[in-house]
């Protein structure tokens, strides 16, 4: 893994306050550098990620927030930069391994279930917490997988524009349930 792009924005969670601990990370223009290199962009224009962190009665340590960026990234049909404007919402939830709320580990070979409805808590693997990472980590989630400037098409003759006229393959299937 490469290095951080933030410096470290660690807090300990035995020392966070009663009331909370607000947190504003701001990548100055090394650290969007970093990051753009890092994620394949053209460059990162701006990057802030507001933070609270605050532990709940139950031991239950919350990081709720948002982080803000504008990146640029090349457009998958002509190459143009397209910009992007990210706001996303942060809200993790994290316990100690030895908390009665963490997942128990399965066992192996045991069958997993999963629980669309749940949002368990995350396991800490120690006391600290790097908010800078949780901030990359959602603006990573964050970025479009394929942008496209404004107007660009595949040109004609292309696998998408030919799909485009073709039949669902499910479709396909039902008309053969039909006549069977």
């Amino acid at each position: 893994m490469k290095e951080n792009k933030l410096p470290a924005k660690a807090i300990d969670v035995d020392s966070i306050p009663a009331a909370g601990h607000f947190v504003r990370i701001e990548a100055d223009a090394g650290a969007r550098a970093a990051i753009a290199a890092e994620y394949g962009l053209v460059g990162v224009n701006s990057f802030v990620a507001d933070l609270e962190v605050r532990r709940q009665a139950n031991g239950i340590v919350v990081v709720e927030g948002q982080v803000r960026a504008e990146i640029v990234q090349n457009c998958v049909v002509s190459l143009e930069p397209v910009a992007q404007m990210i706001d996303e919402p942060i809200l993790i939830r994290y316990v100690s391994a030895d908390d009665a709320a963490a997942p128990k580990p399965a066992r192996p070979g045991a069958e997993i279930q999963v629980d669309p409805d749940a949002d368990p808590p995350d396991v800490l693997s120690g006391r600290m917490i790097d908010l800078a990472s949780v901030a990359l980590e959602h603006m990573a989630l964050a970025i479009d997988p394929y942008p496209r400037a404004p107007g660009a098409e595949l040109p004609p003759g292309s696998e998408e524009s030919q799909e485009e006229g073709r039949e669902s393959p499910f479709s396909v299937l039902a008309k053969l349930a039909r006549t069977n």
